[in-house]
């Protein structure tokens, strides 16, 4: 492999301006609440920018278009799956969760129920999303690989040492506004590099797809792409269910100004995402015909296909995909850090740490969960696959948070929520160790096992202690 010049210094000069953005932010000195959630004065646009920024990232650019290549334009569904997911808690937890005024969905979940199930879902969140900031790793290293002309576990250093910068320079102040820039590169690049890519098959916009329609099997225009409808279901499900739980973009909304703006964000991030995954799974169907078997696994189909054309148009592509998971890593790694300082540190372990101590340990944390997330994204091979298996550990916590709120505290209690969670991850583990049986993706099993032992277990283990007055008005306003 070669360097390929002119796109790798447009695409380092581009890293120095989103990190020295995010320096800026370091100068002011913030303390630790604006590290986590930017003082709980975000407007819309950065609200827009940090829900927008955890889902576009490598698993919606370089999974797609690497299971686009592999599958056809079913790989689509992931974008569209979460952009109904933004939808449903647009209409029913957004407001909530800004007005509960917390940091982590654990925490939330302490005010709903106890401290052994906020724990609980605290290990629960921390461990999906540490698999899933690895995907941004693996797509990281997809991306610089080839334009550096490196081995790709050393191109996933590098894009694990961008993310650290990154989170150690202002949190999640400093994110937002980067990711202001990464959504408006995104969108460019994506248009850019799917038109470019058309037009060098077919001469023409119109030619390239008329070329992908009539060359590439038929079952790459499926819905299922010759998978089990089984499992394509229940990663459409897991990614619906998940988004109660990301923590990351939930974050947006806690830190959002208002409750309008938390509830209005989110419907725009999820307009916003649905014609991503189109794009991209066009783009990998155009990289399947253009170098048919020649890109093992295709993940690094994205980047390559963008390097076809000329340095200019490279450069645009190559930044947008690069913008999109510069969006999502660093936020990914953000949210574990978010939860053992806020729900494990400082209840256990220091209740009195002092705002340095506390800033002192956002960064270490950052450090040594992007050294172990390069460890093990070198082992990995498919985006996709791994980001719904992470999203489907984590989607539990959903059925809890939406069985207290839409049935009642009364019938769902902090034994029943405990246990639910305890018996969906038992599930969970149980599902992956016998190979899934019937193509029955996790999600299906391991939710509703949440679910039906929740509400079992609620039934002879009664609520403890009902919500606090601050609590029910935030969840049911007036009532």
């Amino acid at each position: 492999m070669s360097i390929q010049i002119v796109p790798a210094i447009i695409l380092v000069l581009y890293a120095i301006i989103t990190i020295g953005i995010a320096n800026i932010v370091l100068r002011k000195k913030l303390g630790s609440d604006h590290f986590l959630v930017a003082a709980r004065a975000l407007p819309l646009t950065l609200v827009v920018a940090v829900v927008l920024g955890d889902m576009v990232g490598g698993a919606s650019t370089v999974g797609v278009t690497q299971r686009g290549f592999n599958f056809g334009i079913m790989s689509s569904l992931y974008s569209i799956a979460l952009g109904l997911a933004f939808f449903a808690v647009a209409s029913t937890m957004a407001a909530r969760f800004r007005r509960l005024h917390a940091i982590t969905i654990p925490e939330v979940v302490g005010r709903l129920f106890d401290a052994k199930t906020r724990m609980t879902a605290a290990i629960v969140i921390g461990f999906a999303y540490f698999f899933i900031g690895i995907t941004q790793i693996m797509a990281g290293g997809a991306l610089l690989s080839p334009l550096l002309g490196i081995e790709v576990k050393y191109a996933m250093g590098i894009a694990a040492l961008i993310f650290t910068l990154i989170i150690i320079s202002g949190g999640l102040k400093s994110i937002a506004l980067v990711n202001i820039i990464q959504v408006v590169v995104i969108f460019t690049g994506m248009i850019v590099a799917l038109v470019a890519s058309l037009t060098l098959l077919g001469g023409s916009i119109a030619g390239g797809f008329a070329r992908i329609r009539t060359e590439l099997p038929a079952e790459y225009w499926s819905v299922t792409g010759g998978k089990n409808p089984l499992t394509i279901s229940g990663e459409i499900i897991g990614t619906v269910f998940t988004f109660f739980a990301a923590q990351a973009a939930i974050t947006g909304l806690f830190a959002a100004k208002d409750t309008k703006t938390a509830v209005r964000g989110t419907w725009i991030a999820g307009f916003l995402i649905m014609p991503i995954g189109m794009c991209f799974a066009l783009l990998g169907m155009c990289a399947k015909l253009h170098f048919g078997d020649a890109l093992p696994y295709g993940l690094s189909a994205a980047p390559a296909m963008m390097l076809e054309h000329s340095p200019v148009v490279a450069s645009i592509a190559l930044c947008g995909l690069f913008a999109a998971v510069m969006s999502t890593g660093p936020l990914n790694f953000l949210a574990p850090i978010q939860i053992f300082i806020r729900d494990i540190y400082t209840v256990y372990i220091n209740k009195n740490a002092s705002d340095k101590k506390l800033m002192f340990m956002n960064r270490l944390l950052a450090i040594l969960l992007l050294i172990a997330g390069w460890g093990v994204a070198v082992t990995l091979q498919e985006i996709l696959q791994v980001t719904y298996w992470a999203f489907a550990f984590r989607a539990g916590i959903a059925v809890i948070l939406l069985s207290v709120t839409y049935i009642g505290s009364r019938f769902v209690s902090e034994d029943g929520a405990f246990g639910g969670l305890i018996a969906g991850v038992v599930m969970f583990a149980i599902w992956e160790l016998i190979g899934t049986p019937y193509g029955i993706h996790v999600a299906i099993p391991s939710l509703s096992t949440v679910f039906i032992a929740t509400l079992v277990i609620s039934k002879f283990r009664k609520r403890k202690h009902e919500l606090i007055p601050e609590v029910r008005e935030a969840l049911h306003p007036g009532k």
